[in-house]
């Protein structure tokens, strides 16, 4: 696990330092889990929706073991006029080089991460098979998480477990935006998610149209306007806090338990606040919010080391 924080000058040099981070950074070179950057674009172009894309990477991650191959791409763009500086992901099964970025083989729906073109503070956490951001945007967070998660199964079995989130499902949103469809990647508006079948699932937790639950969600994160699910578990007698795994949960196409994201939990936000440091047996998590919200339900653990 490699980790680094430190403040970027804008949505731009928050990419370039993440780049510099997965590829070269020496914790993740030591292991032989440094990322690799297959191609990049540099000269602007305008998107069919009209923005200013300014930059894409196409990267590699070689998994814990330094020999897989899982294949995520960022691409930077921007909206002078309406003040948007985002970041577009996806997740695929391959690389072309004669494809462009929104051709890649396989590749996932896309999710975006609402940023700004000011002073950012950053946190970056990163193994061989996944790589998790946290940008401090005025007064939100918004966090995505690109690459493996921990699949309940063996490798055979489940072969590529790539889940791909950001905070919005919707390229226009802004990190002002305080509606339910902008949410962090752990109780997700769109968490992408590679199955056995070779198919991408979103998963969500929004309380869709009449108040039903999305078929597939992460536990144990609550739903928006669901009232008080786990709002009333607090901290220990101890004066410390219980860490639950986030699950990928699914009752369509067929009930599962797909598995857990990779150093990510839920923790209770009694008395609790975006970036206070638990410490558990010698291991510190730090906390963060999902974007805006700061209830009882809205907070995750990122294990540090």
């Amino acid at each position: 696990m490699a980790t680094a924080t430190g403040t970027a000058t804008n949505y731009l040099d928050l990419l370039s330092k993440l780049r510099t981070f997965l590829t070269t950074d020496a914790t993740l070179v030591g292991l032989g889990q440094n990322w690799a950057e297959l191609h990049t674009v540099s000269t602007p172009y305008t998107d069919s929706n009209g923005d200013t894309v300014e930059y894409e990477t196409y990267l590699q991650a070689p998994g814990l073991s330094g020999t897989e191959a899982i294949f995520l791409n960022i691409q930077a763009y921007k909206n002078v006029v309406q003040d948007r500086y985002n970041f577009r992901m996806v997740g695929a099964i391959g690389y072309n080089s004669s494809s462009t970025f929104v051709n890649q083989p396989g590749q996932s729906p896309y999710v975006y991460s609402c940023l700004w073109n000011q002073s950012t503070p950053y946190w970056f956490i990163a193994n061989g098979q996944r790589v998790i951001v946290i940008a401090k945007i005025s007064t939100v967070y918004e966090s995505f998480h690109l690459g493996k998660f921990l699949p309940y199964g063996s490798p055979g079995q489940y072969p590529y477990p790539v889940a791909v989130g950001g905070t919005s499902r919707i390229f226009s949103k802004r990190f002002s935006d305080a509606t339910d469809d902008h949410r962090a990647f752990f109780s997700p508006c769109s968490l992408q998610v590679y199955q056995v079948d070779g198919t991408w699932q979103e998963f969500i937790n929004q309380t869709l149209t009449g108040g039903s639950i999305a078929p597939r969600h992460v536990w144990p994160f609550s739903y928006e306007g669901s009232g008080t699910f786990l709002t009333w578990l607090a901290a220990d007698q101890d004066g410390g806090y219980p860490l639950l795994p986030c699950i990928l949960n699914m009752s369509l196409p067929s009930p599962n338990l797909l598995g857990e994201l990779d150093g990510v939990y839920f923790v209770p936000g009694y008395s609790q606040s975006s970036e206070s440091v638990i410490t558990i047996s010698s291991v510190n998590y730090e906390v963060f919010q999902n974007v805006f919200r700061t209830g009882a339900a809205d907070y995750m653990a990122v294990k540090m080391a």
